[in-house]
């Protein structure tokens, strides 16, 4: 089994904007140091309530489907040395969705739980 790195992106995101009828939430991340030829990186979303579009670098990506156990994505080839993360999440989806989390570092705020857990996965060649 390949081996894989797992970096958190729960805490640091902007506080939501509204976009329409969902919130913008966004999070900026500087491209994985250390990536050997070979390697994947995968942006995961575990365990969603409900359900997002997400953009990587202005390209859209399939949909995460709240309800969904695992949602994943290789962005190794949309990957720059500084990225950005866009998550779109309908307003009436869910309560705990529309409201911003709580603070988190740099006076950031965590992404509400309702969006499940996000992570960057680099996932090791061979």
């Amino acid at each position: 089994m390949p081996s894989r790195h797992v970096i958190h992106l729960g805490d640091a995101w902007e506080p939501p904007v509204a976009a329409g009828d969902r919130n913008r939430f966004v999070r900026r991340f500087g491209r994985p140091s250390g990536l050997e030829s070979g390697n994947r990186v995968l942006l995961v979303v575990s365990d969603p309530a409900v359900s997002a579009s997400v953009v990587v670098n202005e390209t859209p990506l399939p949909d995460v489907v709240g309800g969904a156990v695992r949602w994943e994505y290789d962005i190794t080839p949309l990957l720059r040395e500084r990225n950005e993360l866009v998550l779109l999440i309908g307003m009436d989806s869910d309560a705990d969705a529309r409201m911003p989390g709580a603070p988190g570092t740099s006076g950031r705020l965590r992404l509400p739980a309702a969006s499940g857990a996000v992570t960057i996965e680099i996932v090791a060649a061979g």
